[in-house]
């Protein structure tokens, strides 16, 4: 008996071994990377102002700018993903990523935040995209689902990153040391990375010849354009994101400028925001083998407009903190259904659907920059009405279920 129980705990062992050091494990550990560096510059974001003395209409630079920028730099990076070079483009995406994180940790004036933060969002695309995009690759026909995974392990990073900085802010560190931190972690995962095989799908394998290889993407980056219901959730995604990233880019603004929180509380609010987005997150994946991915997008998207509307009317600031925890918890699924149906639709091209992304991402940043110039004529709180178009357009336009695995 007490052999055979601790054979049972050496093959629990091993199978724990092996999910550690699988390569799915090391995309939801970029992952985890990526998100974390995302909530410390958000949460960071109101002590920059501060420091460096950021206008509104900067602000709203340092959140659109580098979208726009990237629109023209990651789809390239994306379709050349869909090559035998994909991993070289990883690997150069996490040096520039850390590479961006000490040129903000060590500026002094807005140029050089603004510089680290363009080049910041194409090399996030390399590296962080290109794994999601793998990650599809080696699980076909459970994309939703694996989405729902990837997301967890970020949802993960975001309650832990508001939580670091507010700590740092606690003992007086400041926001700076936060950035180099994150920039030396970064060149860990490229050192992991780079001793790992990333896979390229079977028809991925282009001609090496440059013309023959160019031609080939260019064809099917063509045919993928020419897809309506590609397009459809290439299109729905940057509006899913108004209530998700680009509310959340905001939030840190918003508590310090209309609320009155100090930095080091609205760094404790964010952290309390991506903890409840963690619960919606681990509800998710049991959620998803029990209801349509659509239907659940379609509901939650009529539920947090009402409740976006009350959030930004009601004057009470307890209200207010109560309304936006509820909206952080109803926009579960959106960006995991979405994403996975735009994989779905055609398997084996995902970095092909992520150029696509990219490019239709400028609606993203351009509504990011948007809310920083209506924020300096007519102040934050009338800004945030632009983002109820978000919530609205799902409502409008989310088809009907059809099951996840076929085309849609």
């Amino acid at each position: 008996m007490g052999n055979q129980a601790r054979i049972n705990k050496t093959i629990i062992f091993a199978r724990l071994v092996r999910g550690l050091t699988t390569l799915a494990f090391l995309f939801m550990l970029i992952e985890f990377f990526d998100e974390l560096n995302y909530g410390v510059g958000n949460v960071a974001l109101p002590a920059i102002r501060t420091d460096l003395g950021f206008s509104y209409v900067q602000v709203g630079l340092l959140l659109g700018l580098p979208g726009i920028v990237n629109t023209f730099i990651e789809p390239v990076l994306m379709l050349l993903g869909d090559t035998r070079y994909r991993k070289h483009i990883m690997l150069g995406g996490g040096l520039v990523i850390a590479l961006s994180l000490i040129a903000i940790a060590s500026a002094r004036s807005f140029p050089l935040v603004l510089f680290g933060m363009v080049i910041g969002f194409p090399a996030s695309g390399a590296f962080v995209s290109l794994s999601q995009a793998t990650l599809m690759d080696i699980n076909p026909g459970r994309e939703p689902h694996m989405m729902a995974r990837w997301t967890l392990a970020g949802s993960l990073a975001n309650l832990i990153g508001p939580l670091v900085l507010a700590g740092g802010f606690a003992l007086g560190f400041g926001w700076r040391w936060a950035f180099y931190a994150m920039a030396g972690l970064c060149l860990l995962l490229v050192a992991l990375t780079w001793r790992r095989q990333i896979p390229i799908h079977v028809n991925q394998q282009l001609d090496p010849q440059t013309g023959a290889m160019v031609k080939g993407l260019l064809a099917g980056l063509w045919e993928a354009v020419r897809n309506k219901r590609l397009l459809r959730w290439m299109v729905l995604l940057p509006f899913s994101d108004f209530l998700l990233d680009v509310l959340t880019g905001y939030l840190p603004l918003y508590f310090t400028d209309v609320t009155g929180m100090s930095v080091a509380k609205a760094s404790l609010m964010m952290s309390v925001l991506m903890l409840v987005g963690l619960i919606s997150n681990i509800l998710l994946i049991p959620l998803l083998e029990r209801v349509p991915g659509r239907k659940l997008v379609r509901i939650t998207a009529g539920l947090a407009g009402a409740l976006y509307i009350a959030w930004l009317l009601v004057p009470w600031f307890w209200a207010k903190i109560g309304l936006i925890i509820l909206i952080k918890l109803v926009t579960l699924g959106w960006y995991e259904v979405l994403q996975g149906e735009a994989f779905a639709t055609i398997p084996g091209k995902s970095g092909t659907v992520m150029a696509i992304n990219s490019v239709i991402g400028l609606l993203g940043g351009a509504i990011a920059f948007l809310i920083g110039l209506v924020a300096a004529q007519a102040g934050l709180p009338a800004a945030m009405w632009i983002l109820l178009l978000g919530p609205l357009t799902l409502v409008l336009f989310v088809p009907r279920h059809t099951p996840v695995t076929q085309p849609a």
